[in-house]
Parts: structure tokens; sequence; C-alpha cells
């Protein structure tokens, strides 16, 4: 059983409302991963997303969020096993806390990667830039929400993915998570999250 590859999706967030609830985009990606998983046998799903650095903290989490809706939307002999990354607060945050919480002990097989079509040559870019290049790496995008406005910065903040990723080889996951962690939003959380002395 060992020897058998496992058919891994991962959703990625994109921000709360002010009350906790998913905005529509991290909603219909949520919703395109239940589609995913009625056509594709998954092992796995990871639920990727703690809030854009910009919400205020609500109790809730992107991961949580999209677990909900994905959940609701199937039946239980559907459902995958689940796993929530809360932790990030942009794209390179999904992929590299995925890949180093969930994915770097795993046997290099399929990973489905689901998001928004805007994104998802950045989203690829990245977890191809975290793993080996024995995994089998696919998109599977969503409907692009009516109210999207992000696609003209697609090409800048692709730019800035291809310039974090330029001093760290390929699979170096350790090098990645330590490179985000000195950089914001993350040094400022990590602060924050320090107990007193």
């Amino acid at each position: 059983m060992e020897n058998i590859t496992k058919t891994i999706a991962v959703v990625l967030g994109s921000g709360l409302l002010a009350d906790g609830t998913p905005t529509p985009v991290t909603a219909i990606r949520a919703r395109e991963a239940a589609k995913l998983a009625k056509e594709v046998q998954l092992d796995k799903l990871i639920c990727s997303g703690f809030r854009a650095p910009d919400d205020r903290l609500t109790g809730n989490t992107e991961a949580k969020a999209m677990a909900d809706i994905f959940c609701a939307e199937l039946s239980n002999t559907q459902i995958p096993d689940i796993c929530l990354e809360d932790k990030s607060m942009d794209t390179l945050g999904n992929g590299i806390f995925t890949a180093s919480l969930f994915l770097q002990t795993e046997k290099p097989g399929r990973l489905i990667v689901v998001t928004s079509p805007f994104h998802m040559e950045r989203a690829l870019y990245i977890f191809g830039r975290l793993l080996s290049s024995e995994w089998k790496i696919e998109g599977h995008a969503s409907e692009e929400w009516s109210g999207e406005t992000r696609q003209a910065g697609a090409p800048q903040a692709m730019e800035r993915a291809r310039d974090f990723f330029s001093d760290i080889a390929q699979g170096d996951i350790a090098a990645a998570l330590s490179k985000l962690s000195r950089r914001k939003p993350y040094r400022q959380e990590t602060k924050q999250e320090q107990p007193a002395a």
C-alpha cells in the first residue's frame, strides 16, 4: 500500500467578510472543490487560508469556512480526509504552509490546485517551485466571480512570486518557509503571537 500514490486537492481561500463568513470568491472556490470531489476520487483535501492581512479577526478562518461548504455539498461517502491549513494570508503562504504541513511527508503523487482563473498561473508556479518534479501538479479552475477586479494585477503578482523564489532551489520547502517568516505579514504575526515574558 505504501507504493500507491495519492490524489490530493488543495483549495485556496480568498478572504472572509467582516462577520466571518466567506467572501463570494472563497465560497465559489469551495463549491468547485466539492464538484471536483464528485468527479475525482480524492484521498485528501487541504483547505488553505487563515484570512487576508486586512481582514478583521472573527474566530473563523478561510480554511474552516471552505471545509464547511465542501462538506455541505457532499454525502458522507464522498468526503475525503480534510486538512485545514489555517496560517496563510496570501498565495505564497498558501503554498508554503500547505507544502510544509501536509505535503512534504507524502510520497509524490497527484496534486490538484483549486482556485480562480486569474489566480491559477501563480498558484501552480508556487506549488511547482515548492514540490519536487516527481509530483504531478495540475489546476482545476472555479468560475470567476462576476465582481472580480484583481485580474489586472495578476502579472505583477506573478513577478513578485518569481522574485521570491529566485534564490530558492526547487523543492526546498524549509528555505521558503524561513524566507516567508521574515516577511510581512508573517513577521508581524509571529511577533504578536509571542507570549509575554
